[in-house]
């Protein structure tokens, strides 16, 4: 069945000369690309994670950037919008107040008028009453 001869051994005795070329030849060097591969693949890995934990930083600082931005618009756009009311109120204010020094300048004038109108018109009704007195009186007596 089995013999065991100098065939076999000249078989097994080549078998690990071609298992030490093919090594030699062909399985280190594929071993060393695929050992490269994988540190390059590793290095491409870790450097995608470090980028990838930049842009979330980057991301939370441009955030929070925008978030202070934010509140200090509405903080200046608050104080502005005071600013505006009270100048917008202190010119109502002067406004009325001009308007009231007008009116009661106004009021002055037309009482002024209105005496000097009254006073003319007493003047003038005293002088048609003394007019009409004199007529009946001189036409009284000539009658």
């Amino acid at each position: 069945m089995f013999e065991f001869n100098a065939t076999i051994i000249v078989a097994m005795i080549s078998f690990v000369v071609f298992m030490f070329i093919m090594n030699a030849i062909f399985y280190r060097p594929i071993l060393e690309i695929i050992k490269k591969r994988d540190d390059y693949i590793n290095s491409n890995y870790k450097d995608s994670e470090d980028l990838e934990k930049s842009a979330q930083e980057f991301k939370q600082t441009h955030a929070q950037k925008i978030k202070e931005t934010q509140d200090r618009c509405r903080q200046e756009f608050k104080e502005k919008i005071s600013e505006v009311q009270n100048f917008a109120t202190a010119e109502v204010r002067n406004a009325r107040e001009n308007s009231k020094i007008e009116i009661q300048n106004r009021k002055d004038t037309l009482y002024e008028k209105e005496s000097v109108l009254k006073e003319n018109l007493k003047n003038t009704v005293v002088q048609n009453l003394a007019s009409e007195i004199t007529k009946k009186l001189t036409s009284g007596v000539t009658d």
